[in-house]
């Protein structure tokens, strides 16, 4: 807490007047870190383009975020205060799922605008999201090979024929 307030300029005593414990400290940087992860990603399916090139752009974008070290730490830390506290389903439900289901709201007006086949938009998402995060385990590990661009993009493309394949309209 010393550290934090030293880099902070303040006091400790400052903190504990915003956050209740070091906990709520945790919980508000890994939240604060997914949502802006969430906007910059989410923002991208809202772009002017056919409804393939806005998702391909935002699948992409994901696939290269969830590769970032700086995702992979969060990531662990939210694992690792998990078992002993709530913080790792608070950041889960504050964070990463808050922008799961802005994007259930994206996929659910494609199918309403007939790009997408009208299935269960909660389903839809939780399929994508399989798909963009399959291979998280390896980052949590430290298995992870360095992707390059050129992989991500091959991963993404590969991501959305796969969606498209079971969600677009026929």
């Amino acid at each position: 807490m010393s550290q934090i307030a030293a880099q902070l300029g303040g006091s400790k005593s400052t903190l504990y007047n915003y956050f209740s414990s070091k906990e709520e400290i945790l919980l508000a940087v890994l939240v604060d870190g997914a949502e802006r992860f969430s906007a910059d990603v989410v923002a991208l399916l809202g772009e002017a383009h056919d409804f393939r090139t806005q998702l391909l752009r935002f699948v992409e974008s994901l696939i290269a975020k969830l590769h970032e070290p700086q995702t992979t730490q969060i990531l662990r830390v939210a694992i690792s205060v998990g078992g002993s506290s709530d913080i790792g389903r608070r950041f889960l439900e504050e964070g990463p799922n808050d922008a799961w289901r802005r994007i259930a709201a994206v996929l659910e007006d494609e199918a309403n605008k007939g790009n997408l086949r009208k299935e269960d938009p909660a389903l839809m998402t939780a399929h994508l999201r399989c798909l963009c995060e399959m291979d998280m385990i390896h980052s949590l590990i430290g298995a992870r090979v360095a992707q390059s661009k050129s992989d991500i993009a091959l991963r993404a493309e590969q991501t959305v024929d796969v969606f498209l394949r079971a969600y677009g309209a026929q």
